[in-house]
């Protein structure tokens, strides 16, 4: 029995319901019944009954009750003084390597006062670092990315990690590169077409036990006509220094097109997710809910590829 235990009884009894105790908890309902089923059986006694008004205590349950709710009273009471005391709430958040994701959290930052601003860490890596870090609570909140038609793979994969996952977004990748690049101005492209020109890519891992970008592609560019790199500034040096070098990326915000000079196109139909990713339980404080609602905003202002825009020019 821990603290989040406690939590899971006291919200089903507020509630009187299994299964809106689970979405307020951000977790699965199934989840939430087996940790209470867990905890019944370890106190060895049964803390809710079903009726035709919903899920009520027992007279145990009641008890219990009282208690769990006087421990996580005093646990407050801590958490409280501490703060007093100077400490400031955190965000703390891992994600995959990519320009709207940052771009998203420069303006988070921007419409925040510093005063007002929590203790940071804003954290870039590959996926299988984000899980990692939401598993062993470095990070409060992750966002992963992982092909279309894998999501159920991955929340079977980490389930036994108490991590749930709720989607952000999914979309097709995009080939970026400079506006000078031979195919910038081209009226269609081939993924075989860039077979003549350098890639850049993420040379580390993404989610273990899942299909990567690499794997679901049918090209791939031949040897020597790659660059592995480990950190996203990098890829926009790269790609406005080194002649005909290409990335595959998520859509981009044209405020970074337009400072790196890069264009993007669309080519194939490689289709992939972002996820959001936490502990079961877990719920986003405010400035959380504030980022999360300024990568929607980022979102909405994605650059549609060139080819589409003058399909839609030419009705």
């Amino acid at each position: 029995m821990n603290l989040q235990h406690l939590k899971y009884v006291v919200e089903v009894e507020k509630t009187g319901s299994i299964t809106q105790a689970a979405q307020n908890l951000y977790m699965g309902q199934p989840n939430l019944s087996k940790a209470i089923k867990e905890l019944e059986k370890n106190l060895g006694i049964v803390l809710f009954k079903r009726t035709s008004k919903g899920v009520l205590p027992t007279a145990q349950g009641e008890e219990f009750l009282r208690y769990a709710k006087s421990i996580l009273d005093q646990v407050e009471q801590i958490e409280n003084l501490y703060r007093l005391s100077g400490e400031r709430p955190r965000f703390y958040i891992s994600v995959a390597r990519d320009g709207y994701i940052a771009y998203a959290f420069g303006r988070f930052l921007c419409r925040m006062e510093e005063s007002q601003r929590p203790d940071i860490r804003f954290k870039e890596t590959d996926s299988g670092g984000v899980i990692r870090d939401v598993a062993q609570r470095e990070s409060d909140l992750g966002i992963i990315r992982c092909p279309a038609g894998q999501e159920d793979s991955l929340r079977s994969l980490l389930a036994d990690q108490s991590i749930i996952v709720r989607p952000l977004r999914d979309f097709t990748y995009q080939v970026l590169f400079s506006q000078d690049h031979p195919l910038a101005k081209a009226a269609a492209f081939t993924p075989e077409d860039l077979h003549p020109y350098t890639e850049i890519f993420y040379g580390d891992g993404t989610v273990p036990g899942l299909p990567n970008l690499e794997s679901v592609r049918r090209e791939k560019p031949p040897a020597g006509k790659r660059i592995r790199i480990y950190e996203r500034g990098s890829q926009f040096d790269l790609l406005c220094q080194v002649p005909g070098s290409y990335a595959w990326t998520a859509p981009m915000p044209s405020a970074i097109l337009d400072r790196y000079q890069l264009v993007q196109r669309k080519c194939g139909d490689v289709r992939t997710k972002d996820l959001l990713i936490c502990l079961e339980g877990y719920r986003p404080n405010p400035w959380e809910e504030a980022f999360l609602r300024e990568l929607t905003q980022a979102w909405a202002q994605m650059v549609p590829p060139i080819r589409e825009k003058k399909e839609k020019g030419g009705r």
